[in-house]
């Protein structure tokens, strides 16, 4: 089985992180109340999102570290995957403070790296959307494509699967820790001998 092994730039996002300094990407998309008046409320707003997320495999995986630390994590499918884990609904109707408590805490390292907090209480009848994910998992661009994918009105831009192709999902094995050092040592020896 091939992962995919974090670059040592972005396991460097890892290593810096701290309570007091989150590495995240943080964005905000703040709608104005549809023209009809009426306000899509978090379970309409969660399956839109839930859809437009099935066809980005990434969203559906996490870390997984080599023993003893001798390479730089990969990425494996996480078989208790569950989008209500990461698509939360926000209540309150300041968004200052409801970006700020989002924002300013770091991300579960058990799980998928990433949070879309939906917050459908906003004043005048708008919504937000508030979004974290972990730097080392996205950077400016891939950012910009998640807007695309979320936002694009039409409902096969996303390249989505549907909900019957999101049941029948059936994550990858997670390589056991033995494989993970021996791919790990392979991996530095081939980085060696290409620096040779």
């Amino acid at each position: 089985m091939t992962c995919e092994r974090l670059s040592a730039l972005d396991a460097s996002f890892l290593a810096v992180e701290s309570p007091s300094a989150p590495m995240h990407v943080g964005w905000v998309a703040v709608f104005d109340p549809p023209e009809n008046g009426s306000r899509p409320a978090f379970p309409e707003l969660f399956e839109h999102t839930a859809a437009r997320l099935r066809g980005a495999p990434r969203y559906r995986q996490r870390l997984a570290g080599v023993p003893l630390g001798l390479h730089e994590p990969i990425w494996v499918d996480d078989a208790g995957f569950d989008a209500g884990a990461h698509l939360l609904h926000a209540e309150g109707e300041d968004l200052t403070v409801l970006v700020d408590a989002i924002l300013s805490s770091p991300l579960a390292r058990d799980r998928p790296l990433w949070e879309i907090w939906i917050a459908d209480a906003l004043p005048e009848g708008g919504f937000a959307l508030v979004g974290k994910m972990h730097h080392c998992m996205v950077d400016g661009m891939a950012v910009a494509e998640l807007g695309k994918r979320l936002l694009d009105s039409k409902p096969d831009a996303s390249g989505e699967a549907s909900p019957d192709q999101d049941a029948r999902w059936s994550p990858a094995p997670v390589p056991s820790p033995g494989e993970r050092l021996a791919r790990g040592l392979m991996d530095r020896a081939a980085d060696s001998a290409a620096l040779a």
